[in-house]
């Protein structure tokens, strides 16, 4: 490979293929990852190494289960194989139950299984071994999530002068927690052999170097340089941005507009409210049904006129606790719709099915506001999804989403006091136009000038700069 060249490697692939009428077709991924990554691959990515998950994946693979996408000029996607046992270890098991639960702040959730992270060692093995086979150490290897903490350390034992950058798009947690992992030790020494950490705020990167300091590694606090066993690790705050100009432009298309009128008629009320949500623990579903419910308590007067529109994608579906939330969900919404609903009209209309991208942004242009409470995430995108596809628009969000420091004019609350929650969707509501505009603007310059093109080169440019 060239100098020039770049290798990603993530948990999820930017392409899948799939039956379709007993024909193969091949999908682009959804996701910031796809978005923002799939264009540089095109330009000058070599290779891009993923878990192979979907039906027909390697149905279309040659003998090095790789792929050219998105047709044969493109770059070579290579898939890895996990076999039902490595799945269920290293995804749902490790990353899912141990790593995913303390990056958000949920120890009592966490599950410290030895069998889990022999697994999750396996599973990176294969990685770095996968990777190996097609890197030579002048490529720029760039890993992405905590599903693979492991792999530029596997890669570094291996080839001394490469390359590596990681991107770690969750939360980074207190060290108090993080070192509540049994295997901290080995999750930190494989992320510094990166020379470029990447996370989504800078209060994520002060907790990193808080860790990286309390287990012994030599920390400059005032250039944000981490060194341990002859690495140095730069450490740097780059959020993650959105493809602005796709959700803009489809926003201005007319049969997207039709389709949002289409949705105002059907839910028929003068202020209707977004949630889209992933169905996890952290997004905080049941927190906000709650505070909905008790804005209709408290303002008995807009029943009738103001509904909540939540859409719900399902996850995580064999993981037995996320199972019993999906019916703690179906049953807080049928008691709260059953006790403030008025003739045809309820309070809360709810939709549990992932949609497209595309297909969310007329709900996004129907509503008046959009109600973004997690009680804690990396960052979230769909704040910035929702802005982008309007002219002007209201945005209510948690003060733990990662996004808040981007979007200023947002009204910002805490996701567990309900009645805070209840008095924004209010205020909202009752606010002045002046005030409206001026809080969306601020917010949208932020998204325009912030998106996924500016992510990416200010990430790429911070790696430059760590050869010169």
């Amino acid at each position: 490979m060239s100098q020039e060249s770049l290798v990603m490697i993530s948990n999820a692939e930017p392409y899948a293929h799939k039956y379709e009428d007993d024909e193969v077709v091949q999908e682009k991924q959804p996701g910031g990852l796809t978005t923002g990554l799939d264009p540089l691959m095109q330009q000058q990515g070599d290779l891009w190494l993923a878990w192979g998950r979907e039906e027909a994946d390697f149905e279309v693979t040659d003998q090095n289960n790789s792929v050219r996408v998105p047709d044969k000029d493109g770059y070579k996607l290579k898939r890895l194989k996990l076999s039902a046992e490595e799945v269920e270890g290293f995804y749902y098991g490790f990353s899912n139950r141990t790593l995913w639960p303390i990056c958000h702040n949920f120890i009592t959730k966490a599950n410290f299984s030895r069998e889990n992270w022999r697994s999750y060692q396996k599973v990176n093995q294969k990685y770095a071994e996968a990777a190996l086979e097609e890197v030579d150490g002048r490529e720029m290897i760039w890993v992405q999530d905590y599903q693979l903490c492991l792999v530029p350390g596997l890669i570094r034992e291996k080839i001394p002068e490469a390359r590596l950058g990681f991107f770690w798009h969750i939360p980074w947690p207190p060290y108090e927690i993080f070192n509540t992992i049994p295997w901290r030790e080995e999750l930190l020494e494989g992320l510094l052999a990166s020379d470029l950490i990447g996370f989504h705020t800078r209060d994520y990167v002060e907790n990193f170097l808080n860790t990286a300091t309390k287990n012994g590694m030599k920390v400059d606090r005032k250039k944000n340089l981490i060194e341990h066993r002859g690495n140095v690790t730069r450490v740097r705050a780059v959020p993650l941005g959105i493809d602005y100009q796709y959700f803009s432009s489809c926003a201005r298309r007319e049969d997207i507009q039709q389709e949002a009128r289409q949705l105002r008629e059907h839910f028929s009320v003068d202020n209707l409210i977004i949630g889209i949500d992933r169905l996890d623990y952290t997004k905080g579903i049941f927190t906000r049904l709650q505070a909905v419910d008790r804005f209709f308590e408290k303002y008995p007067e807009y029943r009738g006129k103001v509904s909540l529109v939540q859409r719900v994608s399902p996850s995580r579906t064999s993981i037995p606790e996320y199972k019993e939330m999906r019916r703690q969900v179906d049953r807080a919404i049928g008691d709260i719709n059953g006790r403030h609903n008025i003739g045809a009209w309820e309070p809360i209309r709810y939709f549990k099915q992932t949609l497209p991208q595309e297909e969310l942004i007329p709900y996004y242009l129907a509503a008046d506001m959009a109600l973004v409470t997690p009680l804690v995430d990396g960052l979230n995108l769909v704040s910035k999804e929702y802005l982008a596809s309007r002219e002007k628009g209201q945005l209510i969000l948690s003060e733990f989403a990662g996004v808040k420091h981007q979007l200023p004019g947002a009204v910002v609350v805490n996701p567990h006091d309900f009645e805070e929650v209840g008095e924004a969707i209010r205020w909202i509501i009752e606010m002045p136009e002046e005030e409206k505009e001026r809080r969306y603007q601020k917010m949208i310059d932020t998204v325009k000038s912030q998106d996924i093109n500016w992510w990416r080169e200010t990430f790429l440019e911070e790696w430059r700069g760590c050869y010169e």
